[in-house]
This record gives structure tokens, C-alpha cells and sequence, in this order.
């Protein structure tokens, strides 16, 4: 009798792992299905109605950038891409951003990007002027130290990611010369380098 309990008992617990198993593996497929899902929805490369050049016609173009534009990279299909990516320009037209939890704070040439596989959209905020540039550099040198980070708070600013770190140098540099200058069009807890494309602060730059 008590022999048959224990068969009885064990087979239960044989059969509820199998669930549990069976669970799992059902759950880790739906995750991947959504992650997919998610991956096409938010990778559609570029939005159309701006202007976006390969990363040669910008550097054989640069001398019509200007310090304090944003750059904006278009989308892949790849976990790191899906997002597209944001960086800016020093007062030495050189790229600044935080590209990666490797990298951090980086500066580079612009013609570092020459052998991107990436389209780029140029974009400056509307009615900037000398005060402006003079304050965003001063935000920029303040990030060189801080490192590489995913937060849900945008306004975080212990560790930062490409676009967080755009949106943040533009808004403090506002308050420096008494200027409200949110370059986050969606308004939500983070957010992404299409938000700041979308902004209606920047113009889309076209160049000649």
C-alpha cells in the first residue's frame, strides 16, 4: 500500500515537472516571438520624410555642419541597431557619444564613420546661436567621466546612453541660458534618438 502511495506520489512529481518544463519552454517561445515581433515593428530603417545621406556624402560635405548639430543613424535589425543611435558635434566638428558599455564617453573624427553601413540624418535646434554652442560644450565636458548605462529615467544622469545623453546636454544647456529645450517629442520616460529626430525643436538639415 504505502509502496503504491510513494508510485503515485512519484509520478505526480514526474508529471509536474514536465509541466513546469513544458511552461518554461512555452514561455521562452513566446518571449522570442515577441522579442521578433518587437524587432520589425521598431526596425523600420528610416522615416522618409527627412532627409538621410550615406556616411561619405557627410564627410565630403562637413564643412556645411556645424558644431552642436545632432546626427542621427538609421536602424537595424540587430538587438544593439533596432534603436537607431544619436551623437552630436563638438566645437571641433568631431563626433561625441556614447556609443556602447565598452566605450562610454567617446570623440572621434568624423571620418571614423566612413565604413558605417548606416544612413545618417543631420539635425540642428532651431535659432541656436553662439551662447547656446558655448553652454552645450561646457554639458558635453561634463560627461567625458561618466559611463555607459541603460536607465528608465531620462533624467538620470549617474551613467547614459546615446540619446539620453543628447537629450540631457541639450536640456541643461537651455536652463544655462534661460531656455526650455526638451528634444524628447514623445515626453516619456526614456528616450530614443527617433524621438529627438521627431522634435520640433530641430530642423532637418539638407545639404548641398
Amino acid at each position: 500500500m504505502i509502496s503504491n502511495i510513494k508510485i503515485i506520489k512519484n509520478k505526480a512529481m514526474i508529471s509536474n515537472i514536465k509541466i513546469i518544463k513544458n511552461n518554461e519552454n512555452l514561455i521562452r517561445k513566446l518571449l522570442i516571438l515577441i522579442l521578433f515581433i518587437f524587432l520589425v515593428i521598431s526596425c523600420q530603417s528610416i522615416n522618409p520624410k527627412y532627409k538621410w545621406y550615406l556616411p561619405e556624402e557627410v564627410i565630403s560635405k562637413v564643412d556645411q555642419l556645424q558644431p552642436g548639430d545632432v546626427l542621427i543613424l538609421s536602424k537595424e535589425p540587430t538587438i544593439r541597431s533596432m534603436w537607431g543611435h544619436s551623437a552630436v558635434l563638438n566645437e571641433e566638428k568631431k563626433i561625441v557619444e556614447f556609443p556602447s558599455y565598452s566605450a562610454g564617453y567617446s570623440e572621434s573624427p568624423i571620418y571614423s564613420w566612413s565604413k558605417l553601413k548606416r544612413k545618417i540624418a543631420i539635425f540642428r535646434l532651431k535659432n541656436i546661436d553662439d551662447e547656446f554652442k558655448s553652454a552645450l560644450f561646457k554639458e558635453i565636458n561634463k560627461t567625458v567621466t561618466k559611463p555607459y548605462g541603460l536607465t528608465f529615467d531620462k533624467n538620470f544622469d549617474k551613467r547614459l546612453y546615446c540619446s539620453q545623453f543628447i537629450y540631457l546636454i541639450f536640456k541643461n544647456a537651455g536652463k544655462q541660458v534661460g531656455r526650455n529645450v526638451d528634444l524628447d517629442s514623445d515626453g516619456g520616460g526614456w528616450v530614443m534618438p527617433f524621438d529627438i529626430m521627431e522634435s520640433p525643436l530641430l530642423e532637418n538639415i539638407v545639404l548641398e
